[in-house]
């Protein structure tokens, strides 16, 4: 993954991480792509399907990672499923 591609995730996972806590629920498809689109804006790249695979997979196991820390240290709300 370049620089760009982990940019794009880290400011993905800030601002979905931001979102859910604010509104305590898992957010939409259409929410997710919004923040993909202003993730790759903000850091400069211009995105193909290669690239996009390479993000949404980085993406995907990080997320995994988190709800698998989240499930050790206590049991879920059900909120944020």
């Amino acid at each position: 993954m370049s620089q760009a591609e982990m940019d794009v995730v880290e400011h993905m996972l800030a601002s979905l991480t931001t979102c859910a806590l604010q509104t305590r629920v898992a957010p939409s498809n259409e929410k997710v792509a919004h923040h993909f689109e202003l993730a790759c804006k903000r850091v400069g790249l211009l995105v193909t399907p290669a690239s996009a695979i390479r993000i949404f997979k980085r993406l995907a196991h990080e997320v995994q990672k988190a709800e698998s820390i989240l499930e050790f240290v206590g049991p879920n709300t059900g909120e944020l499923q």
